[in-house]
């Protein structure tokens, strides 16, 4: 298993941080938003606009009490090279994958492929941290990682 240290509980302002959304930036909005509800499951909170911001849509999608915040433009938008294996991948500076727990890698690769969705690292055990993950690419080429801890 992973080793982690815990530290003692703090009591400040910056521990009641707690992980609400990440944004996803897209040069297809109706696609992405469609990929990310009906492949994933995400459920639509809320769309907006803002005046101020011309032709840009928003909206948060939520999951599991997750959200995404999907922000759609289509000029202003540089392509990015999509990485073609996970050391490449694993290569890039940034926040380069958003990983999801779940109950079991493999069937919910099953599920993802009955729908389409090509593994782009196939589930895959690493019994010295004691996870099984697998990788996919959704409609914009941004990678997500589903993962499980292994038995003992």
């Amino acid at each position: 298993k992973m080793n982690m240290q815990i530290k003692p509980q703090e009591t400040n302002a910056i521990s009641t941080m707690r992980v609400e959304h990440v944004l996803l930036s897209t040069s297809d909005y109706d696609a992405t938003m469609a990929w990310w509800t009906d492949m994933l499951g995400f459920n639509i909170k809320i769309e907006w606009t803002v005046p101020e911001f011309e032709g840009v849509r928003l909206a948060y999608l939520e999951k599991n009490g997750f959200m995404i915040e999907i922000v759609g433009q289509a000029e202003s938008f540089q392509k990015r090279s999509i990485p073609n294996d996970l050391p490449e991948h694993l290569s890039d500076n940034g926040f380069s994958h958003l990983a999801f727990v779940v109950d079991n890698v493999d069937e919910v690769m099953s599920e993802l492929a009955a729908k389409g969705v090509e593994p782009f690292f196939p589930a895959t055990s690493f019994p010295d941290v004691g996870r099984r993950v697998a990788f996919i690419k959704d409609n914009q080429g941004n990678f997500i990682e589903f993962a499980h801890d292994l038995e003992e």
